[in-house]
């Protein structure tokens, strides 16, 4: 996919497949992706890091502050 816009452009497009693909937003993989990426038990591991990383920062930057008049 050629937008005119040079490598910077092709990259980010690649990346944004790549990132579409292991979100399960795409069933089919970009062209020039690793088999390991196909693999159902790389699917569950990155799966969980993502958890693990929402488990990690969520409430971190709260600032909720409960007054009762």
């Amino acid at each position: 996919m050629d937008t005119g816009g040079g490598p910077m452009i092709s990259t980010l497009l690649s990346l944004k497949s790549l990132f579409d693909y292991l979100g399960g937003a795409n069933d089919v993989p970009p062209a020039g992706v690793p088999r390991l990426l196909h693999h159902p038990i790389f699917r569950g591991l990155w799966w969980g890091f993502l958890v693990i990383l929402i488990a990690i920062f969520s409430g971190q930057t709260s600032k909720f502050i409960y007054i009762d008049f």
